[in-house]
């Protein structure tokens, strides 16, 4: 039988989903593949279709995902380790960024994620931490969301310094790119770098390696504050925009610490037990990159080359 996980709230959803897809055949067979799987977790419904939606209701995707998913949480204690959302390590990682959900949708229906530099001072920042606190504000975000057609990500690199840069730790990245991409049950639309900076390239180099080219071509990088194709009324007030400015949106976010701590710490629990996989298969080789069936790379040369900021 599966890992048997007892909490005290719902997950992944914190307060529950409405109303369940009509994709019961789509559960049944993702089910009856779980009771197969005894190093795996046992979950809710709501788990399930949280991957099912992810992965546009196909079976076959939403297994590799849901493996993927609770194999890196297991396999990755970096990241997903010690949820204490109230440890003062992640609080002041949280006070160096601003993270701000937007109150409307795009017209396509997908909901807006907007991140800020707060402080830029790089000496600050201890990227582990950083990206921990930033997973952890992914699952809360997925649980206030429920089934959402599909996010926007925008990032403003306005403050952000080689000296970040420099304090990167390649195995966290390396780590968070693979989560993001064969792991993360979202459907990610696009990704708006604003004010990018002119020393990109740089980052480019280290990022391209770990990156599929699907997911490349996610990413649109602009010169000044107004990304393009997203509405400007949608945005925050200091955008241009008629949303609230991205300081109130940022404290309507960290509002949420509260009602989730609890929930956090329990999702600690949702991860593989490796004493009853049984068949062990090359989860080295998904966080090394060398799966060339998950790592189908653009070729860093012809990237740079063609990379273009609007």
């Amino acid at each position: 039988m599966p890992v048997q996980v007892t909490t005290t709230k719902s997950h992944p959803f914190i307060d529950g989903l409405k109303k369940l897809p009509d994709k019961k055949k789509e559960l049944q067979k993702v089910r009856a593949w779980l009771l197969t799987q005894p190093h795996l977790p046992d979950i809710s419904d709501e788990y399930i279709f949280l991957f099912l939606h992810a992965c546009f209701y196909s079976v076959d995707r939403t297994k590799i995902c849901i493996e993927n998913y609770f194999t890196l949480r297991s396999s990755t204690p970096m990241i997903f380790a010690g949820r204490n959302a109230y440890d003062p390590k992640l609080q002041a990682m949280l006070q160096l960024a601003h993270l701000a959900r937007l109150p409307k949708l795009t017209p396509e229906g997908y909901r807006v994620l907007m991140y800020s530099l707060r402080d830029p001072d790089p000496t600050k920042m201890i990227f582990n931490d950083a990206v921990k606190g930033f997973c952890m504000y992914n699952d809360c975000i997925l649980s206030e969301d429920g089934l959402q057609d599909g996010y926007v990500i925008i990032f403003d690199m306005k403050g952000v310094s080689i000296g970040h840069l420099a304090r990167v730790s390649l195995p966290a990245l390396r780590a968070f790119l693979i989560y993001i991409q064969e792991a993360h049950p979202a459907r990610l639309k696009s990704v708006h770098i604003l004010n990018t900076a002119s020393w990109i390239h740089h980052i480019m180099r280290i990022v391209v390696p770990m990156v599929k080219s699907d997911m490349l071509s996610l990413l649109k990088f602009h010169k000044g504050n107004t990304p393009e194709g997203i509405p400007l009324e949608i945005l925050p007030m200091d955008y241009g925009g008629e949303a609230p400015t991205i300081q109130e949106l940022d404290e309507e976010v960290k509002s949420l610490v509260d009602k989730y701590a609890v929930w956090l710490k329990e999702t600690e629990l949702f991860k593989t037990d490796e004493s009853k996989r049984i068949k062990k298969t090359t989860w080295w080789g998904l966080l090394t990159g060398s799966n060339s069936k998950s790592t189908e790379n653009m070729d860093e040369k012809t990237f740079l080359k063609n990379l273009q900021i609007d």
